[in-house]
């Protein structure tokens, strides 16, 4: 069970759509990328598990609270540039790094580097010991939500302020009904294109995926950027990537920071019922619809999610100052 709802949910993050689109896309070069991030930015190197380097990149004040932000495959800390800027770094302290495999990280051949939650966990660790960050808001987009879940397997949530769950929810709810068998070809034939030896291949589903990122009508710059990001994941560590491993409904019952969860309303692998049951299950959650977005809402709709971003995160932020200090880590829940 726990290797076919990876399967499902890594297909769900990365699904690229008609394949015929896809091919045809592949034919067109791929073009000037969009204008950098207007932000001030910084950026390090942190060596992450097994000593593989995370390129880390961090915005606005040191002293102010911290937001540390977790993209999805196949993507990098480019996702959250509305979230990398003003109004959000006036507040606050924002850290966003690219995934072990993606960006400018390191990109390890093992299988191991990408299918052992404490790989991903210890570089989340890692990241909070590098950059000073004292509990921070831990957001996870897509597989990022995965990963939010691997840190609290192996560290819980007494370190973190609160939680954010975009795009998916961290393999804490069961798996969604079996996809129609013709959305579930069209997926293995995704995945084929995608774990492919020929660029082309790759280049296809790529350039059909990211079509799937959103709800709503993107600027070209945003897809053709999104195609070069999600081409800088190697096909073998994006394979290791959906081999992995995910049943984590049994942590549920030890989250006890804020829970923030994020459904875009045209996204097919968030079905908002499931983000209520999961709710109800928290005893600090709360759900958002986007009824207009897709996968992607802090990129559809930046303005409204920056305002509920910075809403949660200051009222953790004010729980944070008036509660007594806590232990930043926890003995892990297996050995």
């Amino acid at each position: 069970m726990r290797r076919v709802l990876a399967k499902w949910v890594c297909a769900a993050f990365v699904w690229a759509g008609p394949l015929s689109d896809a091919a045809d896309d592949a034919r067109s070069p791929v073009i000037a990328a969009a204008p950098a991030l207007s932000a001030p930015l910084r950026f390090q190197i942190v060596e992450g598990a097994g000593g593989v380097p995370l390129n880390v990149v961090t915005a606005g004040d040191p002293s102010k609270p911290p937001i540390l932000l977790v993209h999805g495959i196949g993507q990098s800390y480019v996702s959250w540039e509305n979230q990398l800027r003003a109004p959000v770094t006036d507040e606050f302290y924002v850290v966003a790094f690219d995934l072990r495999g993606h960006g400018n990280s390191g990109k390890p051949w093992g299988k191991a580097q990408y299918t052992e939650y404490r790989n991903y966990a210890e570089d989340i660790r890692a990241i909070i010991e590098a950059t000073g960050i004292r509990r921070p808001l831990l957001v996870g987009w897509s597989y990022g939500t995965l990963v939010v879940s691997d840190y609290l397997r192996a560290y819980g949530d007494s370190g973190l302020r609160g939680l954010a769950l975009v795009g998916a929810y961290g393999g804490l709810t069961p798996p969604p009904p079996a996809a129609p068998p013709a959305f579930a070809a069209q997926m293995a034939r995704t995945r084929e294109l995608q774990l492919s030896s020929n660029l082309e291949d790759n280049i296809a589903a790529a350039r059909g995926g990211v079509r799937f990122l959103t709800g709503k009508e993107m600027p070209q710059a945003y897809y053709e950027r999104a195609v070069q990001l999600a081409l800088m994941l190697p096909a073998y560590a994006r394979r290791h990537m959906f081999d992995r491993s995910i049943a984590n409904m049994d942590l549920i019952p030890n989250i006890r920071a804020p829970l923030w969860i994020v459904v875009g309303g045209k996204d097919g692998s968030t079905p908002e019922g499931q983000a209520r049951e999961l709710a109800r299950k928290v005893p600090d959650a709360r759900v958002s619809v986007y009824p207009d977005s897709g996968h992607s809402p802090f990129a559809e709709e930046p303005d409204r999610f920056n305002r509920e971003l910075m809403e949660l995160a200051r009222s953790t932020a004010i729980a944070h100052d008036a509660a007594p200090p806590r232990s930043v880590l926890r003995p892990p829940l297996h050995p």
